[in-house]
């Protein structure tokens, strides 16, 4: 069925958490657009940018309120200047999407859930889970998985904290060491020998520093898979 432009809906985007997968969510659901309609296409995007340090510092304290109310009041002022559904560039943060869409009376395109189809129409049944600390110990992704019987592996406390310091001293600042890549591939590794099927990228900066070539086992970046879900959803 061809796509019709003039029925492309407006993604309304909360960015900037960090803002450098933020670039790679801009890009991409451009690209995507333009590879569907062909031509000079582009999506229509309205965006607000966190300062991420105001956030960060809010998730030190656990205040996951706050954070709730911040992303809820941007999401109702995307709503009223004319988006028709909302795209939270984060996995993090998506610990409060159910609220924050139902505050603001917007859908939220759900990286967890598209993250889900994914794995079941690879027929994935084990996966070893990377992200923040946040992420890594609340129950979003396992409360979720479980609808299909997913097993749902995260690494150690040891590890953990790791790499939740690779994400936040170093690739939320722009910095790609090859020591710490090299280590988050021991991480993979030791896992491999537990049975895991795949890896899923739970956190969107991981993709900056891991790709496809490092590991023989699928990586599910969730980047790029909430990106195609987007498209496809501001699409139909």
């Amino acid at each position: 069925m061809k796509r019709r432009f003039d029925d492309m809906k407006t993604i309304g985007m909360l960015g900037g958490m960090s803002f450098e997968s933020t670039i790679d969510y801009y890009k991409l659901i451009n690209e995507g657009v333009r590879n569907q309609l062909n031509g000079s296409h582009s999506a229509k995007i309205m965006m607000y940018s966190y300062d991420y340090h105001e956030l960060e510092l809010l998730l030190e304290k656990n205040l996951w309120g706050e954070v709730t109310n911040k992303l809820s009041e941007e999401a109702i002022k995307l709503k009223n200047q004319g988006a028709d559904f909302l795209v939270i560039c984060a996995n993090t943060m998506h610990i409060v999407a159910d609220e924050v869409e139902k505050r603001s009376n917007l859908k939220v395109v759900h990286i967890v859930k598209s993250t889900l189809a994914f794995a079941k129409e690879k027929k994935i049944k084990k996966v070893l889970l990377l992200g923040t600390l946040y992420t890594m110990q609340s129950q979003m992704y396992p409360t979720i998985f479980k609808e299909d019987q997913i097993d749902l592996v995260t690494p150690d406390s040891v590890d953990q904290a790791f790499i939740h310091r690779t994400i936040y001293l170093e690739l939320i600042r722009g910095i790609l060491l090859d020591s710490s890549k090299n280590r988050l591939l021991e991480i993979i590794k030791k896992h491999r020998k537990n049975g895991i099927e795949a890896v899923i990228l739970g956190c969107t900066e991981l993709p900056l520093i891991i790709n496809d070539h490092d590991i023989e086992l699928p990586l599910l970046n969730t980047l790029k898979i909430h990106v195609d879900a987007v498209v496809q959803y501001a699409l139909e």
